[in-house]
């Protein structure tokens, strides 16, 4: 056999190449951590709201509750039925922001699976708006719907984006004041559709 002998050269190519791959995965390691942070960041945020959107309701809950037992003996019939359908209006509600949280550790959990379709997103917009129409205007704010005539089909979880936009529109009304406004667009750019959800009110 004949030795084969490694210039001093050909070491230092080595070297180098072995240096920047260092490099390269340091720098890796370095934006999965910053990811990282970033994400626990945002879900330290989400608990943080979640937690003060659970506060409200539960809270007026209680007080319904507890005015409906210090006062029941003194309350007419049709006032103890007002209170107990408020106070099951925000047991429901409850009840949504508990279900919404159980399936927010599954899809960070990645343990649900996704039921695609292709399917008009206009539509889905138009009739997402239609159902907070009536609630917007008993607080004087109008939510309205623009887009384009030609939007393509989409394909995607149609029970998990109709959550994200119920979600976006329940918390823009949440927050938008009187004669405010809530829009969402469509745009369609490229292979994709992208979407905007707006108001003018705080935050």
């Amino acid at each position: 056999d004949t030795p084969q002998l490694t210039t001093a050269s050909a070491q230092g190519d080595e070297i180098d190449q072995l240096t920047t791959t260092f490099r390269i995965m340091a720098q890796q390691i370095n934006d999965q951590m910053l990811r990282l942070r970033k994400t626990d960041e945002v879900r330290r945020e989400m608990v943080v709201s979640v937690s003060h959107d659970l506060r409200t309701p539960l809270a007026t809950l209680q007080g319904y509750v507890e005015t409906l037992l210090l006062k029941n003996d003194h309350l007419g019939s049709e006032e103890r039925r007002e209170y107990l359908e408020t106070a099951i209006a925000y047991c429901r509600r409850l009840n949504k922001l508990v279900t919404e949280l159980f399936e927010l550790g599954k899809l960070d959990a990645h343990d649900v699976l996704l039921q695609r379709e292709s399917f008009n997103l206009c539509e889905l917009v138009q009739d997402t708006v239609q159902k907070f129409r009536l609630s917007a205007r008993d607080k004087d704010v109008r939510v309205e719907a623009e887009f384009p005539a030609e939007i393509p089909f989409v394909n995607a979880d149609i029970g998990l984006i109709q959550r994200v936009f119920e979600n976006l529109l329940e918390n823009a009304l949440r927050y938008t004041p009187p004669s405010g406004a809530i829009v969402v667009t469509l745009q369609h750019q490229t292979d994709h559709v992208a979407i905007n959800v707006s108001d003018n009110g705080c935050g």
